[in-house]
């Protein structure tokens, strides 16, 4: 089915908006893993590699925007023939991304002894409902839940 309609699902889910699988690769010594590495779909996969490095997140208004870009360029693409009335694309913070979730799994490409995950600004890290606003040490593999908690802020969760 083309068109849903003026009111499409994935215009107010925008989880559904983003693609399936992700699969990047990081750096490979202390850097910072940009928007376009951790974002993007709703399952994220990175690889780093080294050992004792860190990585930092991009911040949180970054990842945003990134993700807003992803859900517009889905919504240009999809419109059908509600194109002319619509417009070309929603505003960007349209539509609201609060408490979107997706997975972002981080993956060594080698030893990472004592590497640790950073979190960039606004973005909070959390580890098993334990609340760091520094860094947290990445066991790798480490899967975490990213969510977003406002229009300038990031919950990252380690959930393995």
């Amino acid at each position: 089915m083309a068109n849903l309609g003026v009111f499409r699902d994935s215009f107010y889910n925008a989880i559904h908006a983003l693609g399936a699988v992700q699969v990047q690769t990081g750096p490979t010594a202390t850097g910072v893993l940009a928007a376009s590495l951790i974002a993007g779909a709703i399952e994220n996969f990175v690889s780093v590699g080294g050992t004792s490095q860190t990585y930092t997140t991009d911040t949180a208004a970054n990842i945003i925007a990134y993700l807003q870009a992803a859900v517009a360029a889905f919504q240009k693409a999809n419109v059908g023939g509600f194109a002319a009335a619509l417009g070309d694309t929603p505003p960007l913070g349209v539509p609201n991304l609060f408490n979107l979730s997706y997975f972002l799994d981080i993956n060594a490409n080698g030893a990472t002894t004592g590497a640790t995950l950073a979190g960039g600004t606004g973005v909070t890290l959390a580890a098993q409902g334990t609340f760091s606003s520094t860094a947290l040490s990445l066991t790798v593999p480490s899967r975490y839940v990213v969510t977003v908690t406002s229009a300038t802020t990031i919950t990252m969760t380690r959930v393995s």
